[in-house]
This record gives structure tokens, sequence and C-alpha cells, in this order.
């Protein structure tokens, strides 16, 4: 792939203004990969890079999810080709860019942010990643665009590190320079001060739940608005004890998941889980998803808790009422002597309850699938069968229609029958689910 806008098409002044932060080649970072983690938390996906554009290649600086990634790489990288022209780039679903699809760690979702120099030049780009296609909202996209800005920020406080490193060793060697080795330090300190800031802030607006709690008594140290909102509590919640909301019961799949936290030392994830938190001094149950993680407190060095939790309740219980309406619905098709099946179109599979085998001339325990069904047909009907299957496919339609069978016996039936196909998430049709009974036709 050759794109000839990309910056390492780029000319002198670009590599220049990237050389100036003195990253390439240097060894990995907690600052920086704090940052990838906590990017890779916030849109809750496996993958992120932080990377910088060289001359002869692509750097990683700090990578989240990647087991064989190496420092340094081609420029074949999706995020070299992809970021590019200092815009954000979000690819839905990769695996439908012929180009792309075939990438060597098959990720299927793409976001990456380009990362500008403070001369407005692109020298690298922050990038998250999936094995599975997702949407990306725009409120999703200002936070990755917010993120990139911070580790940019960190690239000029390492600048600003090396440049006091280097500094202090001048001092040390011959006790000079000291009024501007406190001007470099002022500045550093208040370009930390700036990333803390915005570390605050993209935590406080974050439109997902985020939380802290402390590893030490399980208080709550932290929780932004979002989070707030779901426990239906204010910020006098900070500094309490996490029982204050929810209560230290055995049945809590939450309270389990941090013990396995603790037992594994491992990113935990829920999905589903059922929550019972104090809401108006009521208890009430939530359904959320969630991920748990350590994070380390550098001024005392205990292992809190933080959590990225997502409220699905309104999601769950429509589900559990839509499988409660099949199973109504299933009992009425029983009832009225239906028979009912669903058929993969792809493998011809058919599952089926009882009556649609028997309108066959099948036994129950007989194996039947796509073929056996149009085998049964008389073959005069075989033909308009498949158009009108096609013609319901066409138009997202019902199809219809009444036809003759011959049983295993020599009898022949009358069928009457209705389909509706499914479609997959790339709009291909991948399932039909099927009723039909057999009637009296006069002759």
């Amino acid at each position: 792939m050759t794109n000839p806008n990309h910056p390492f098409d780029s000319d002198t002044n670009r590599r220049n203004a990237l050389n100036r932060y003195h990253i390439l080649g240097t060894p990995p970072e907690d600052s920086f990969n704090r940052l990838a983690a906590l990017a890779a938390q916030i849109f809750d996906l496996p993958m992120c890079t932080i990377s910088f554009f060289g001359e002869n290649g692509v750097y990683y600086k700090a990578s989240v999810g990647f087991r064989d990634v190496t420092l340094t790489a081609d420029k074949e990288s999706l995020c070299n080709n992809l970021v590019a022209e200092k815009s954000l780039k979000v690819i839905n679903d990769v695996f439908g860019v012929p180009e792309l699809a075939d990438n060597i760690h098959k990720v299927r979702f793409f976001a990456g942010a380009p990362l500008i120099s403070e001369q407005g030049y692109q020298i690298g780009a922050l990038c998250v990643m999936g094995l599975e296609a997702r949407s990306f909202d725009e409120s999703e996209q200002k936070i990755l665009i917010g993120l990139a800005e911070v580790v940019m920020n960190q690239a000029i406080l390492h600048l600003a590190s090396d440049h006091l490193r280097i500094e202090n060793e001048n001092i040390t060697a011959d006790n000079v320079g000291l009024i501007d080795y406190q001007q470099h330090l002022s500045k550093a300190n208040s370009d930390l001060e700036s990333l803390q800031d915005n570390f605050e802030l993209l935590f406080e607006q974050a439109p997902i739940a985020i939380g802290i709690i402390s590893g030490e008594d399980n208080t709550i140290i932290q929780a932004n608005k979002a989070l707030l909102e779901i426990l239906g509590q204010d910020s006098t919640l900070i500094g309490k004890p996490f029982s204050v909301v929810i209560p230290d019961l055995e049945e809590q799949d939450l309270l389990k998941l941090i013990a396995r936290l603790y037992e594994t030392r491992m990113l935990q994830h829920g999905h589903e889980l059922k929550l019972l938190v104090w809401k108006e001094d009521q208890l009430k149950s939530l359904y959320i998803n969630i991920t748990l993680q350590f994070t380390r407190n550098v001024e005392t060095g205990i292992d809190n808790i933080m959590f990225i939790l997502a409220d699905i309740t309104d999601y769950v219980i429509s589900k559990q009422l839509n499988q409660e309406a099949n199973v109504v619905l299933k009992s009425a098709i029983e009832a009225g002597g239906m028979g009912y099946t669903v058929v993969e179109f792809a493998t011809g599979k058919m599952v089926s309850n009882d009556q649609f085998k028997r309108n066959y001339g099948y036994d129950v325990n007989d194996e039947f699938d796509y073929s056996d069904l149009f085998d049964a047909m008389l073959p005069k009907y075989r033909q308009l069968i498949k158009k009108a299957v096609h013609d319901a496919i066409e138009s997202n339609g019902v199809y219809k229609a009444e036809y003759e069978v011959k049983w295993k016996d020599g009898s022949i039936h009358w069928i009457s029958a209705y389909g509706k196909p499914r479609y997959d998430v790339h709009g291909r049709a991948s399932h039909i689910i099927g009723l039909n009974k057999i009637i009296e036709k006069a002759n």
C-alpha cells in the first residue's frame, strides 16, 4: 500500500519535529504504557498502540494486547497506513476492506488518532483495535482525540525530562546554569500539572462509568459523573465504604469477580451480571457489564481497583421479555398443529419441531434437512418455491406458498407454508424461519 500524502513521504522538517522529542529508540516507559492501557480500558477493546513514524519504519513506544509486536515495524503497519493527513480514522469492520482484511493480527475494528507535534507535524498515532466489528460514535471519537493530545503532552514531558537530565549533568559537572535549570524544572512541573488536569477532566467527563476503590479497605476513592448517576448517588459518596451502595451479600456476582481479581491478579470481565445496589434506602437490581483491573497508587504503593461499568438493565430485561414471548409463541404454534423450523442457508442445517417433520412424512427421530424438504416436494413445485424464497430474501419480505408433498408411504398431501428470512451484520441472508401446516385442498 502506498499513500502519497503519508508521513513517511513528508519533508525533512517533519523528521526534525519528531527527532526533537528524543523518543525513537528509547526503552518502554510506564507513563506511555499506562496511557495505552487506559485507552484500551475506556473503549473496552483488547489492543492499543502508541507509535511514532520514523524515517525507516514505525516505532512502538507502548502496546497492549500484542504478544509478538516488536518496538519497530515496517511501513506496512495499520497505524502507519491508515492514520494520515492529521485526521481521525475509524474502520468499523476492517474485514470489509479487501487490502486490510488479511492483516497479521486479525484486527477487525480500528480507530486511530494522529499525534501532532507542537510545530503542527504528524509524527505518530494512537490506535485502538478489536477482534470484532463495532460502532464508534462521536463522543468516543472525541475521547480518542483527547487521549492523543494527552500522549503528546507526555511526549513533551519526556522531552523536558531529557533536557533536565542533560542540564543536571552539566550542573553537576561545573555547577553553572542553575537559573536555567530551575526554569526548566518549573516548566516541567507546570506541564505535569497540566497533564494531571487533562487526566482528571477526561476521567470526570467520560461518557462511561469509571470508579476506583481502595485495595486496602474497599473505600471509594474516585467515581465520575456517569457512575454516580447509575448508582443514584452524588459526590458525597467519595471516601465512604463500597458497601454503602454495594451490600456485602454472598450472591453478589460483582463481589465474586473482585475476589477472583485478588486471586489471579489478572484483568477481570463480567457480562450481564446482576447487581443489587442501595438506592433511596431500598435494594434495587441492575444488570451490568464490568471490567476490573488493579492500578497502583504511586505514593502509597497500594494496589487499588479501577473498574469500568456499563448499565445494561434495559437490554437484559428486554431480552428476558423476548425469551418469554418466544416460549409463549412456540406453545401457541404447537397447540395449533403447526410445523416450525429454522434453516441455515450456508449449511442446509435445519432445526425443527416434531410436527414439521410429520408434515413431510418423516418420523420425529429421522434425520431431516433442507434438501430432504425439497426431495419430498413434488418436482413441479420445486423451482417455484425456490423462486418464492429468493424473492422474499431480495425484498426482506415474507413468502407464502401452497404445494404438494409425497410421503414415504406414497400418499400425497397439500402443505401451506410461510417463511421469513433473517440477515447477518453484513446484510446477507443467513437463515430463514418457516411455519407450515397440512391443509385440505379441493380437487
